[in-house]
């Protein structure tokens, strides 16, 4: 963390005003992810510019270099392996397991000619934690303002114009009423689909990512890319359909912490410290 609060407020080189280390690279990777940049290509944009930019300047060399940066924010993600009968996830409990307790099914994967893998998982789910996410969005003062934004637009006039004119938002608030009072608890949404990476309709390979959606934001952000949260990342050639619920365990445990309460974040808006809440609708 101490090379990220440095680079926030080291200049991007010796004189400029406008762009800090970390500003500048943030920018520029959101516009590899953006249009889908190959990591080679990205490193040969960072050594062109490293060689535009003035002497002295402090841009990263490389894409190694870029990713050991970014990574210090917290925005890191975890790999759990699970079982190929999708009955457990090797976590808690079964983290050091090799094999599933009931059906015997080892963990590692089996080559062609029937011999196991030792090291080679056979199947992965990547689980990206969505609370650091969150605390980050109070630390901005333009994003905090329109996480209240549904409490001052509601509608009256009777229609649904947006998830806080609804029924079941009208529960939590009459369920929990010190939670419906706090406007800046959070509210939220999750969904899942899947899809074929490799655009062949001959290819069993499919992805299924399950998302969060925070519903305080108004209607032309909730939906923007910026702010749909990719929490799980599951592989697998067929539909999970009733599995899912295995693979939605990490994110289960983060949604409990976030109903208990996480005292101490920093809210931007107004310069003080709160308790972040949260409740999926």
């Amino acid at each position: 963390m101490k090379d990220v609060r440095g680079g926030a407020v080291t200049p991007l080189y010796p004189g400029c005003n406008k762009y800090t280390k970390l500003s500048a690279l943030v920018k520029l990777y959101n516009l590899k992810a953006k249009h889908g940049m190959s990591d080679v290509c990205f490193t040969k944009l960072l050594i062109v510019q490293e060689d535009l930019l003035p002497q002295g300047n402090t841009i990263p060399s490389s894409m190694y270099k870029a990713k050991k940066t970014l990574s210090a924010l917290g925005m890191s993600y975890e790999k759990i392996y699970a079982s190929t009968n999708d009955c457990i996830l090797y976590r808690k409990d079964y983290e050091d397991s090799t094999n599933y307790p009931t059906c015997g099914m080892s963990r590692w994967k089996e080559g062609k000619d029937s011999i196991l893998k030792v090291g080679v998982l056979a199947k992965v789910v990547w689980y990206f934690p969505q609370i650091p996410r969150f605390k980050r969005m109070f630390h901005s003062r333009k994003i905090t303002k329109s996480l209240t934004w549904h409490a001052n637009k509601k509608s009256v006039d009777g229609h649904v114009s947006h998830p806080a004119d609804s029924s079941s938002w009208k529960l939590v608030d009459d369920k929990w009423p010190e939670f419906g009072k706090k406007l800046r608890n959070l509210i939220l949404a999750y969904s899942y689909d899947g899809f074929n990476p490799h655009s062949s309709l001959s290819s069993r390979y499919s992805c299924w990512p399950v998302i969060l959606v925070t519903h305080n934001l108004p209607p032309w952000l909730c939906m923007k890319r910026k702010f749909i949260m990719l929490t799980l990342l599951t592989s697998r050639p067929k539909q999970p359909e009733n599995d899912i619920e295995i693979y939605l365990e990490p994110l289960i445990d983060d949604l409990k912490y976030l109903w208990d309460e996480i005292k101490g974040e920093y809210y931007a808006h107004i310069g003080e410290c709160f308790i972040l809440r949260g409740v999926l609708l």
